[in-house]
This record gives structure tokens, C-alpha cells and sequence, in this order.
């Protein structure tokens, strides 16, 4: 459990090296977003979000242009940013083929690309908060 103490900081600059390019990301055409879409059980609507007991845990949440959600950088912080956009992209995930959404944080200082199916991208709900309350990111 990371505290205010011992919780590393990186820079802007460290994030910004890390393209979607280094992810080998892919375009998604519009016929692959149906292959990509899940049951209405299965989807962000379906889920019930308390049952979510790890942030590490995937799930296949859809997001939305707009929508606040929480993400993990590669440095394991989590920050609140928003999808900006609705160029979605493919690639490898922890659970095979996934889709990535764009999201900026820093205060929209910074873009990149997070998969739900990497764990790395939440919702801001209050359960995730609550998660990110008692993980001592909050």
C-alpha cells in the first residue's frame, strides 16, 4: 500500500516518451468495435460495480467521449482524468485483443491511450473511489 511517504512522482516529460506508438497500437474500424463489443451482461451498464474487490482486476468497461474515469501510469500511480475523444485504438492487452481509450490527466497536460482490459483504466464511481480510498491514493 504506497503512502504519501514512500510514493514516487514522475515527470511530464516521463510520460510523454511513452507513446501509443511504443504500445504498438492499432486503428479500429467500425466493424472490429462490434467484434470487441460484449453482451449487454457483460457490459459497463451489466456489471455490478461492487463486486470489483482489486483495482488490478479487468473488467470490460465501455467509456465514452467525456466520461471521468481513473487511471494507472506505468509508474503505478493512479490519476483522475477524462476520455478525450472518440478515436479508440486495438491492441494487446492482459486478456488478449482489447480496446484502448484516450484519456488526458495532468489537468489535460498529458494524453494516452489506457485498456480496461489491462486493468489500468477505471470508472469514477464511488466504489472505485472507496478502492482507491483504502489503497491510500486518495
Amino acid at each position: 500500500m504506497p503512502s504519501s511517504k514512500t510514493r514516487t512522482y514522475h515527470t511530464l516529460a516521463s510520460y510523454s516518451d511513452r507513446s501509443a506508438a511504443s504500445l504498438k497500437l492499432r486503428p479500429v474500424s467500425t466493424e472490429e468495435l462490434q467484434l470487441y463489443s460484449w453482451s449487454d451482461a457483460e457490459s459497463d451498464d451489466g456489471y455490478i460495480e461492487s463486486d470489483l474487490l482489486d483495482l488490478n482486476e479487468t473488467r470490460p468497461y465501455k467509456f465514452q467521449s467525456g466520461d471521468s474515469v481513473w487511471v494507472r501510469t506505468t509508474g503505478g500511480d493512479w490519476y483522475p482524468g477524462k476520455v478525450s475523444g472518440l478515436i479508440r485504438r486495438k491492441g494487446r492487452t492482459r486478456e488478449g485483443e482489447g480496446i484502448f481509450y484516450p484519456v488526458t490527466f495532468f489537468h489535460g497536460k498529458v494524453r494516452k491511450y489506457f485498456a480496461p482490459l489491462n486493468g489500468d483504466i477505471k470508472p469514477d464511481t464511488e466504489h472505485v473511489r472507496s478502492l482507491l480510498k483504502a489503497g491510500g491514493w486518495l
